[in-house]
């Protein structure tokens, strides 16, 4: 068991170790299930064993600045009082932008889990931590320093003496899932408390909040039976849905998973079709997916977008007796 937490821990410090270099809007990730402690706290030790997940996503590669997201996370079920809960940590980062707009979330997790019925589960989570922002004002280019006869970019007159360069807020998000051996669905709401997202110290008259974000998921896993299959075969569609603001999206996509093997296909409502691949060796599950772009913003544009995850699941090491626990049956990646 110590090594397994040792191998955990070391493979979170180097990823963190990564996005000091280079993290820093919620970030939107194609392979979403390979997180699932992102996705929903009522998720945190749903595996059954201690699980360590790291993304990686570049979001329109073509444009300058691109969009770039990081993620790290770690759980794993515990039992107290004859129950199974959930513990973990999430780290999530973005830049955006050649103003270097960087973002740094990190939350502590807990869930619990309560049997309704016979091999149908109700799982309730909850999270908590920090929001972190900042931004380099000096980087930015502003109305003012436009010259629309000679294209040449001046000084400004904007006083960015008055701008706050980095702003830390609490976040608070909770979950709730239900799930059986062949079904799930789960609902969030992200950013409770709204973190306020304003860097100008004068007033603006304009709610600078960070809109509350509520996700609906769900879906199912439908097993292929075969005489002559020597693996274990199935079909899993599934769906996402998501309201921020004025912002609405909805993912719908259909995984084939011939293990050790899974491929995935998925729409994104006016905005991408995706294609995803993955693969599990031992007690890891690598992924890699890419976004072929079908908004106005045109593909030849864009350069789509790609997203890589790794998630390592300590299954085998880990058992807990005389208590019921059966994994969620949701997709890897």
């Amino acid at each position: 068991m110590k090594r397994i937490f040792a191998q955990a821990l070391v493979t979170l410090v180097v990823m963190l170790a990564t996005m000091t270099q280079s993290f820093a809007q919620d970030p939107q990730y194609s392979q979403f299930y390979s997180n699932l402690v992102m996705l929903n706290p009522a998720f945190t030790g749903s595996g059954i064993g201690p699980r360590v997940a790291l993304n990686s996503r570049g979001q329109w590669i073509k444009i300058p600045g691109f969009y770039q997201q990081f993620a790290a996370s770690f759980d794993m079920p515990v039992q107290f009082l004859g129950s199974t809960q959930g513990l973990g940590v999430n780290f999530s980062a973005d830049r955006a932008g050649e103003g270097d707009l960087t973002k740094l979330n990190i939350t502590f997790n807990y869930a619990y889990q309560l049997e309704i019925a016979d091999d149908n589960f109700l799982r309730f989570g909850l999270s908590g931590g920090i929001f972190q922002a900042s931004i380099d004002p000096f980087k930015l280019t502003f109305p003012d320093q436009l010259d629309p006869l000679g294209g040449g970019i001046g000084s400004t007159l904007e006083p960015l003496g008055n701008w706050s360069q980095n702003r830390i807020t609490e976040d608070v998000n909770a979950g709730v899932a239900f799930f059986n051996e062949y079904a799930w669905l789960g609902f969030t709401v992200n950013h409770i408390t709204q973190p306020d997202e304003i860097f100008t110290l004068r007033g603006s008259g304009v709610d600078t909040r960070l809109p509350r974000k509520y996700t609906l998921t769900g879906g199912l896993n439908i097993p292929i039976r075969s005489m002559n299959s020597r693996r274990d075969v199935s079909i899993t569609p599934a769906f996402l849905t998501k309201f921020q603001g004025d912002f609405f999206q909805v993912d719908a996509g259909l995984y084939v998973n011939a293990d050790p093997m899974v491929f995935g296909v998925w729409y994104r409502h006016q905005d991408a079709v995706i294609g995803l691949v993955g693969i599990r060796y031992e007690n890891i599950s690598f992924g890699i997916s890419y976004d072929y772009t079908t908004s106005q913003l045109r593909q030849a544009n864009s350069g789509g977008s790609i997203e890589a995850s790794v998630v390592m699941e300590f299954e085998s090491a880990y058992r807990v007796k005389g208590i019921k626990h059966r994994k969620l049956p949701c997709p890897r990646f």
